[in-house]
């Protein structure tokens, strides 16, 4: 018979979401045996137990200390964001064009547009994002930037601007080994100035970044952006969660994948982050696609096909 293990980490998962999950396998897969353990649990009681069955351990986020006495362990892990571009790029899901920015790269306008966008390669939650004209992106060596700017710790990337609309748009797409638990749509504050063309940023005061704290969420059912979000776990299929930023071009139609989020900081039903987003938007993830019965029913099928 074999073993689940569940890894839970404080503030990014309710511990009520596991049990839950684990009882629904019990009712619905008596073959196999759910535990659930902390992500910092050093000795574990039942390790010795486990051991003796195949097993397969399953962590949203990067374990921190937890080991498992046997079989596979899926956890989230951060890939640098040029990384995780290519990919996606070779599983063909679409991607907008990017460059790191090295001492020697000189960006043509004539290929690039007259904006790009620069960003961190290891930036988080929109942090150091900015809309730059392409003539005048140049290199920058990592000691030149503030303390704490993700400059310090590697590049900077140059990415083809999409124009999602006035005001910024993205859509998140939550999935769990392939597939959906949660679609939102989040758009910018309208107190920002609206971009009111693709290229207009002359005024300022113009964000590019739509994932602000006071960001309007709202649950989207966008069948083409779903079906993207799980194409994505294609090109992650040793990370369980992954929190895929898609937008589409408002002009073209096009949609484009930006980031996955591999790390796996996006079980947004019941994180402190979620239910933030949640309460201050009067919306409800867990209710949107019954994601504990999704999660119920992919992790039956991954323990009975990967545990060893």
């Amino acid at each position: 018979m074999p073993n689940l293990i569940l890894v839970h980490q404080k503030m990014k998962q309710a511990l009520e979401d596991y049990q839950n999950i684990a009882a629904a396998i019990s009712r619905r897969a008596r073959d196999i045996t759910t535990y659930i353990v902390d992500t910092k649990e050093l000795d574990w009681a039942q390790a010795g137990e486990v051991a003796r069955d195949a097993t397969l351990c399953v962590s949203p986020m990067p374990i921190k200390k937890f080991k498992s006495p046997r079989g596979p362990v899926l956890q989230g892990f951060e890939y640098p964001k040029g990384q995780q571009n290519r990919r996606l790029r070779d599983i063909g899901v679409p991607v907008p064009d990017w460059v790191e920015i090295t001492p020697d790269t000189v960006l043509d306008p004539e290929r690039w547009g007259p904006y790009v966008v620069v960003k961190p390669e290891l930036g988080r939650r929109g942090a150091e994002i900015r809309i730059k004209r392409t003539e005048r992106v140049r290199y920058r060596a990592p000691d030149t930037f503030e303390e704490g700017h993700p400059g310090r710790k590697g590049p900077l990337l140059a990415q083809r601007f999409v124009y999602t609309g006035r005001w910024p748009v993205n859509y998140r797409v939550v999935t769990l080994f392939g597939k959906a638990l949660i679609c939102w749509r989040c758009e910018v504050d309208h107190k920002f100035p609206p971009l009111e063309e693709r290229y207009g940023f002359g005024g300022g005061g113009v964000t590019i970044v739509s994932n602000k704290k006071s960001s309007t969420y709202t649950l989207a059912y966008d069948r083409d952006v779903i079906e993207l979000g799980e194409r994505v776990h294609g090109a992650f299929p040793g990370q369980p969660v992954l929190g895929s930023d898609i937008v589409r071009d408002v002009e073209t139609g096009e949609l484009f994948v930006l980031e996955a989020s591999p790390r796996g900081d996006a079980w947004y039903m019941s994180s402190d982050t979620g239910i933030e987003i949640q309460q201050a938007n009067a919306i409800n993830f867990m209710d949107q696609f019954n994601a504990l019965e999704i999660a119920t029913e992919r992790l039956i099928e991954k323990t009975r096909e990967l545990a060893a």
